[in-house]
């Protein structure tokens, strides 16, 4: 029997429908490639007041650990084609310097106030760590507008043809995936049910979508 909303039952007072927000210490942020996440998320932290961090800022945060950026490219570079061997790179060298370098820096990234991460821990690392968290996905669909957008950035200026730029933006997707499942037990990265807000930037924009990811980390209403 189908229900109607018009006769149901008040749940005000009832408290399996009351559960209220608290605000995260932390909300780690994934992306697909040429979502806009790293501008949605810049823009919702300014917004909110708290503190930004990606790969490149999290290394500043270390630099005792001699971890570069080139160093971290260079490692990447082996998981773009999504053939991979997780298992053998987990256990390699290369990644336990560089995963260290991400772990020390995310938890001081983490000990100076509430934060967005973008790409380099997952909600239950930050869990782990004591700490409240919230994961969001940005991601879109529109392939020409994801082309355009790729072409903004230095490593793709140079492409104009579509299949070269799909295939580009398709490696990038790639790393993404293999470094999610190098460091988490939960290796559907991009999948619903993974995260707690999924945001389509082609339906909403950048603008709307960084104000969603804004409200929570305010839990405004």
């Amino acid at each position: 029997m189908a229900e109607d909303i018009r006769t149901m039952t008040n749940p005000d007072g009832i408290t399996e429908f009351e559960r209220g927000y608290e605000v995260p210490d932390c909300v780690v942020l994934d992306s697909t490639y040429c979502s806009m996440g790293r501008m949605v998320a810049n823009r919702a932290c300014k917004a909110a007041g708290w503190n930004y961090f990606d790969s490149v800022i999290l290394l500043d945060l270390v630099p005792e650990c001699g971890v570069t950026v080139e160093d971290v490219e260079a490692f990447e570079a082996k998981l773009a084609d999504g053939t991979a061997d997780i298992a053998s790179l987990r256990a390699s060298d290369e990644f336990k310097r560089i995963d260290a370098a991400f772990q020390l820096a995310v938890e001081r990234a983490l000990a100076q106030g509430p934060c967005l991460i973008h790409d380099r821990v997952d909600k239950a690392t930050v869990l782990a760590m004591g700490k409240t968290c919230a994961s969001a996905l940005c991601y879109a669909y529109d392939k020409p507008a994801k082309r355009v957008r790729a072409q903004y950035s230095p490593l793709y200026a140079h492409l104009s043809d579509p299949a070269e730029l799909d295939a580009a933006i398709g490696r990038e997707d790639n790393k993404r995936i293999a470094w999610h499942a190098l460091h988490s037990d939960d290796t559907r990265w991009g999948e619903r049910g993974t995260y707690d807000l999924m945001i389509n930037t082609d339906l909403v924009g950048r603008d709307f979508a960084a104000q969603l990811l804004a409200q929570l980390m305010l839990g405004e209403k």
